[in-house]
């Protein structure tokens, strides 16, 4: 049961990082039914060419360093994001797919995680006493639509003020098509977005069948199962910004100089901020994002 992971904000505090790896290749998270089978390619392949998946797998140890440290190693990392976010040799595009836990809601059926396979049942639970639902959600941040782009056909996109909701209690969301007609603008829902409660505001929809790579399904997913949330913005030491600092690491790199090129930048800026250990704890893709997109639509 999701359930036994979600109550205690202890035991769901790496949840994000390999409780969520896990059920994605056990059971398929995002298949379901026909829109599995939709092999809408997203728009620019000559980009996607020189583009390739980066993610972080800290092992046990390191990861308890990282959390529970005096902060010494929060600062390296943020100073390591700040150069991979600020290149000029490359691009880099952190996001994610961290579900979210919407409280005494309903929501169309096709948005809760698991739809489509016979783990649904355990996407509806109790959250101290409140009846929750685990919802398709995607985390991203500013550059994240220029690589998957996605026309907002009521309401608005993000403004930089939207990503900075730390501390604020609210965060702006815009749904994907599946919700239009249950929700309207300006609605609001409390849940949980890792281990915090938050107040979602409804600020926008998404047009149908537009795209993104979904690296736990290693293939490309419609927009139109989820709800679109901004990355935080990090700058303050926090338990909730070592989370999200750590997941904000993984993403797309995009180098026209290609992939050796990337990886060597990225060794040198982890030696850089003194985070020289973790070199082999960094994965980057052998195959390039057009590569995987093409071996899929085969």
């Amino acid at each position: 049961m999701l359930t036994s992971f979600l109550k205690n904000g202890k035991n769901r505090i790496k949840l994000p990082l390999v409780f969520l790896i896990s059920i994605i290749l056990l059971f398929g998270i995002t298949s379901c039914g026909s829109i599995s089978d939709n092999k809408e390619m997203p728009d620019d392949l000559q980009t996607y060419s020189f583009t390739w998946r980066m993610a972080e797998w800290l092992d046990d140890s390191l990861y308890d360093e990282y959390m529970h440290d005096d902060g010494q190693r929060f600062q390296s990392l943020l100073d390591f994001s700040e150069k991979l976010r600020s290149s000029g040799e490359l691009t880099f595009i952190p996001y994610t797919t961290n579900f979210v836990e919407l409280l005494n809601l309903t929501i169309p059926e096709q948005c809760v995680v698991n739809y489509g396979t016979e783990f649904a049942g355990e996407s509806a639970y109790d959250i101290d006493g409140e009846p929750a639902i685990a919802a398709e959600a995607i985390q991203v941040t500013e550059n994240f639509f220029d690589l998957f782009p996605v026309q907002i056909i009521e309401g608005r996109g993000f403004t930089d003020d939207d990503y900075d909701f730390l501390g604020r209690g609210k965060i702006p969301i815009i749904l994907g098509a599946a919700y239009k007609g249950a929700f309207s603008l300006g609605d609001r829902f409390e849940g949980y977005y890792i281990f915090e409660r938050f107040l979602f505001e409804v600020i926008g929809f998404a047009e149908s069948g537009k795209t993104f790579y979904s690296s736990g399904d290693g293939r490309p997913v419609p927009f139109d199962r989820y709800i679109i949330m901004p990355f935080a913005s990090v700058s303050e030491d926090s338990e909730m910004g070592r989370i999200l600092l750590l997941q904000q690491i993984c993403g797309l790199i995009t180098d026209e100089n290609g992939r050796d090129h990337a990886w060597k930048q990225v060794n040198e800026w982890l030696d850089e901020t003194g985070l020289a250990d973790w070199t082999d704890q960094f994965y980057m893709s052998d195959a390039s994002l057009e590569t995987t997109i093409q071996n899929y639509s085969k």
